[in-house]
Order: structure tokens, then C-alpha cells, then sequence
């Protein structure tokens, strides 16, 4: 018994030399953890740093993100975690719901109280009209750009898209105490409510796959969403874009023919199980085996593959995995967010791009949001195509330029556009905008030959 200290002791030097060993050689490799992380550099030592202490945090942090065997650790902690107290590590990320369901925060939020504060903080509003009224606002404007765009043979049209909330509500965590009282004081708030509900007043097209997959919940033998993914399920957004193409075709021009084989079971393929991957745990969590379907292409069509830019969340991956959409279409454009571009050799950033030339080379414009991104439909590219179709890039930089001069408001440049998009430009306050900018009228001569076969 009197050599147990000494054995621990001596255990215990041997692992810390280990990891020390392994911090300076990397001679395992290991799995790298799944997420976004920002490394710290080595640091360089300064003098100046050292006497003032900021040197020493930098070495601290360095260390951290570099010790010896932290990827076994960090996952071996996360485990404890949730066999303990079914936690995550990151509960601001991963919520973890009944029968071990993972959720996003903000779609947990978005089932008991709505996500209108967490897009319009209030200490930016400075209307004082009912919500809706940003939304009826964003309606009227994407009516606006439809009318526009049509006149060019160019599609425009909005894909609702549910959230995991929506469909398996069941299994999420109990609301907190906060929640409840927002719930009672405030009601429930919900964007898609505006989207699907008054769609057909301000005249856009819209697709209402929420409502669909309302009808499937509990009627179809696989998931809908998948028990550790926060996106729809691969073979459930394979069948509802087979549905968005269809109705494509009932106002624009002919889209190649697919076919979907029979379901089958396999194991998670991604995005299915993305969060999963994100609790970095070292053992998976039990769930049954998802269902798959193939997708095969049909014969081409005579006229080549029409064009296709898609503005929208993270629901679109699934679509783009479980589809050959370059085959589909003949030109693919994915702006994520209105932000990154993807699938365009030529570009990265939508900053970098000619708006309008790029929207009147294209057949079918798609807007595809889920239930939480509605609250910000679009990410600016309602505004900004209206105002480039409509507007001279000289008459849009002198009303920014006058905006800016006003620094008495709170509110940024673009904030105030937002808000007051028809004060600041009086053309988009007409219900139909007859007003074009040159750039339009120059490259509608180019572009509409493209799209004739849009409008047969």
C-alpha cells in the first residue's frame, strides 16, 4: 500500500510527459474536431508584450489550442458531458431535446416565442407599427422585383421551407422559464405566418413546402428530419425539389426530366447527422438507419438546360447533394446568404458582381428560406436588385452619400434604406415601377433572347 503515492505519482509524470511529447511532435494523428475554430498562432516573444502580460495570455491560449492529444480530450470531455447530464458543450449551439434530438437554439426559440427580436433587436426599430408591418413591406417589394424581372423572362419566385420545430415539435426541450413569459406577454410571432398567409395578396410566387410537409408529418416511413441533423432530411429534400421543379414548369420553360429510384436504408450520410458531428463526442449516438433515394437523369431537352441562381440558407445543401444540379441546370449560381458565392469560377462575394446582368442571364431566380431565415428573406437582395434594375449606380451613391452626411440618426446607411426604401427612391413607391435603370435597358437586349423560350 505504501507504494500506491509513488505508482500514481509516477503515472501521473509519465502522462504529462506524454502530452508534452505529443504537443512537440504531433506523432499520433487523430480525427480533427468538426466546427468553425480560430487557432492561435505561436507567438512571438516582445518585451513590451511581456511586462504588459499580453504575451503570457497569447502563450496561455496557444497552449490551449495545441496541447497533446486534445482532440482524444476535448472529445472524451464531451462525452462525459452528455452521458452525465445530456449537455452539449456549447449549449448556445446544440440543444439536446427528448429521445436525444438535437436542435439549433434559434429553432427552439422559434416554436415558443418566434425569432422577430433576435433579427430586429428593438434598439434598432424605429417604426412604431404593428411587426408585420416589416414584413408586409418586404412582401410588396418582392412583388415589385418579380414584376420587373418578369418583363424580362426572368422567373422569380420563394420556396418556404419548414424548420425541425415545425415538424416534430414533440421532441423539443421544455420552454425556460424566459421563454414561457415571452410567450404569455408578447405571443407567438412568426414570419413564415406572413409569407404564406398574404403571398397571394401582394401577388409573388411562392411554394409552400412547410404545408406540404405539414400533410407527410407521421404519414411517411422515413424521417422528415433526421434525429441528429438540424437541415431536412436527404431523401426529404430530394422529394420535396422534385415538387419545387414541377412547379417551376407550370410558369417558366422546361427543366431535364429526373427519376427517383426506391428508397433504402444505409447508414447517416452528411448533412444528416451534421450536429452530431459538431458535439465532437468520441461515441455516436444510438439512432435507427435513415432511408436514401438515387437520383438518375432523364433524356436532355431540345433548347439546352435553362439557367438557375438560388438565393438562400443552408436548406439548399441538401438539395445540391442529393441532386447533379450543374447537369439540371445549364448556368448554377449559389448565393448563401446573399453573402459567398458558390459554383461561380469567376466570383466569391456578391459585392463583386453585376447584379443585374447576372439576374437577366438567368431563367429562374428561387428564394429558399426555412422557417428562422424568413425573418430575413432575402439578406438584402430584394433591395438591392430593385434598386439596381430601377436606378443609375450615380443616382443610388447620391442618395447614400446624403444619407451618410446625417449623423444625428443611430441607424446605419443601409438601415435607413431598409426602412425607408420608397421615401429615398420614389420609383419603387409606384405598385408596378416603371422606371429602368441604363444598365437594365442595355443588357434586357441581350438577355431576353436567352430567355424566350421562358415566356412560350
Amino acid at each position: 500500500m505504501r507504494h500506491i503515492p509513488k505508482i500514481l505519482c509516477l503515472v501521473t509524470l509519465t502522462l504529462f510527459l506524454l502530452i508534452i511529447l505529443q504537443g512537440a511532435t504531433q506523432h499520433f494523428e487523430f480525427e480533427p474536431l468538426k466546427g468553425v475554430y480560430v487557432s492561435e498562432e505561436k507567438p512571438r516573444f516582445a518585451f513590451s508584450d511581456f511586462v504588459s502580460g499580453e504575451w503570457q495570455g497569447r502563450v496561455d491560449r496557444y497552449i490551449k489550442d495545441h496541447h497533446g492529444f486534445r482532440e482524444p480530450a476535448i472529445r472524451l470531455y464531451n462525452e462525459y458531458l452528455w452521458i452525465a447530464y445530456r449537455l452539449s458543450y456549447n449549449p448556445n449551439s446544440i440543444v439536446v431535446g427528448k429521445d436525444d434530438y438535437l436542435f439549433e437554439p434559434w429553432f427552439v426559440d422559434e416554436y415558443y416565442t418566434g425569432c422577430f427580436n433576435h433579427f430586429y433587436p428593438d434598439s434598432l426599430r424605429i417604426l412604431d407599427n404593428e411587426k408585420g408591418d416589416v414584413f408586409f413591406q418586404r412582401m410588396s417589394r418582392l412583388a415589385k422585383l418579380q414584376y420587373i424581372l418578369e418583363e424580362q423572362g426572368v422567373h422569380l419566385f420563394l420556396a418556404l421551407l419548414p424548420g425541425k420545430e415545425r415538424i416534430y415539435p414533440q421532441y423539443l426541450p421544455a420552454p425556460s422559464p424566459q421563454a414561457r413569459h415571452e410567450r404569455m406577454e408578447q405571443g407567438l410571432f412568426s414570419a413564415y405566418d406572413h409569407y404564406s398567409g398574404w403571398n397571394s395578396f401582394y401577388g409573388f410566387r411562392c411554394v409552400d413546402i412547410c404545408h406540404c410537409f405539414d400533410s407527410l408529418r407521421g404519414h411517411t416511413p422515413y424521417l422528415l428530419f433526421t434525429q441528429t441533423g438540424t437541415h431536412w432530411s436527404n431523401i426529404a429534400s430530394t422529394y420535396a425539389f422534385d415538387s419545387i421543379m414541377r412547379y417551376m414548369q407550370t410558369f417558366g420553360p422546361a427543366i431535364r426530366p429526373v427519376s427517383l429510384g426506391n428508397p433504402y436504408y444505409a447508414d447517416t450520410r452528411e448533412p444528416d447527422g451534421d450536429l452530431e458531428g459538431l458535439l465532437n463526442k468520441a461515441i455516436p449516438i444510438p439512432s435507427e438507419r435513415n432511408q436514401y433515394v438515387d437520383v438518375s437523369l432523364g433524356d436532355s431537352i431540345p433548347g439546352g438546360n435553362p439557367s438557375l441562381v438560388v438565393i438562400g440558407d443552408s436548406f439548399f445543401w441538401n438539395i445540391i447533394v442529393n441532386y447533379p444540379i450543374q447537369e439540371l441546370f445549364s448556368n448554377f449560381r449559389y448565393w448563401y446568404y446573399f453573402s459567398t458565392i458558390y459554383y461561380d469560377p469567376d466570383h466569391e462575394n456578391v459585392a463583386d458582381i453585376d447584379l443585374v446582368g447576372e439576374l437577366l442571364s438567368a431563367d429562374y431566380v428561387m428564394l429558399s428560406y426555412c422557417t428562422v431565415q424568413l425573418y430575413n428573406c432575402g439578406n438584402g437582395f430584394i433591395n438591392r436588385a430593385l434598386l439596381e434594375l430601377c436606378y443609375d449606380p450615380d443616382e443610388i451613391q447620391s442618395v447614400r452619400d446624403s444619407l451618410a452626411a446625417d449623423t444625428t440618426s443611430r441607424l446605419s446607411v443601409d438601415q435607413r434604406i431598409d426602412l425607408h426604401l420608397e421615401q429615398y427612391f420614389p420609383a419603387l413607391a409606384e405598385d408596378f415601377p416603371t422606371q429602368r435603370s441604363k444598365k437594365t435597358r442595355d443588357t434586357s437586349i441581350t438577355s431576353h433572347t436567352s430567355n424566350t423560350r421562358a415566356t412560350r
